[in-house]
């Protein structure tokens, strides 16, 4: 069986690599890593048994100061990589396979000052949960979890202190975590404040939700 999980360098992905510890690794920070893959599984006698799409990056800034290459390479990352593999991977794949896709609570409400992301993990959650319902033979799951402990924080500017940190998560626990409920469940959260944002997400308006965030000073 082979296990293929994006962004395996660092952060998330590189933490699911080490405790799964069978790894087709790959960094899509360029196309021609899509056409390896392509050739890899269709001279490989091994069958897909997990697809981890873990591979993404993110600003935190008004959107009017991130770079437009930035903003690209987010939107290429996040949106386009993710659809990419799981598309170029659905031939290969041995029977009750399992596609895990890191989203983020962030796709839960539009985030000011983090509007890309937010909006490319709203994506990510809502692609997810539409094809584990089209797929007979793999098990789709989508993970949501609140800020993660990793370089992502440092390299994203979102590691800044106040009621943000309050859900910080362990990045051992969190993927531990994910590993136990991949496949069995559509939607995956391991942080009880990223369970309270998704029930506070459906009970009231989004646009009332940012507005108290911007009482709290959060953007």
């Amino acid at each position: 069986m082979i296990a293929i999980i994006t962004g395996a360098s660092s952060g998330i992905g590189y933490e699911f690599a080490r405790q799964i510890e069978r790894i087709f690794a790959l960094d899509l920070c360029e196309e021609k890593s899509f056409e390896a893959l392509k050739k890899e599984l269709e001279i490989s006698n091994k069958k897909i048994g997990l697809l981890i799409n873990s591979a993404g990056m993110g600003e935190n800034d008004y959107f009017k100061n991130t770079s437009f290459d930035n903003d690209m390479k987010t939107l290429d990352l996040n949106i386009k990589a993710l659809t990419a593999m799981t598309k170029i991977s659905l031939n290969f794949f041995q029977k009750d396979g399992i596609i895990l896709n890191i989203a983020s609570s962030a796709a839960f409400i539009p985030q000011a000052k983090f509007a890309l992301y937010a909006a490319s993990k709203s994506y990510v959650l809502s692609f997810s949960r539409a094809v584990r319902r089209e797929f007979k033979d793999i098990k789709v799951s989508v993970l949501c979890p609140n800020r993660v402990e990793t370089e992502f924080l440092e390299k994203s500017n979102n590691n800044s202190g106040g009621i943000k940190n309050l859900g910080n998560e362990n990045l051992e626990k969190t993927v531990a975590k994910a590993i136990k409920k991949m496949g069995k469940k559509d939607l995956i959260t391991t942080h009880p404040s990223a369970k309270i944002l998704l029930i506070i997400s459906k009970i009231f308006p989004h646009s009332f939700i940012m507005w108290i965030e911007k009482k709290l000073s959060m953007y």
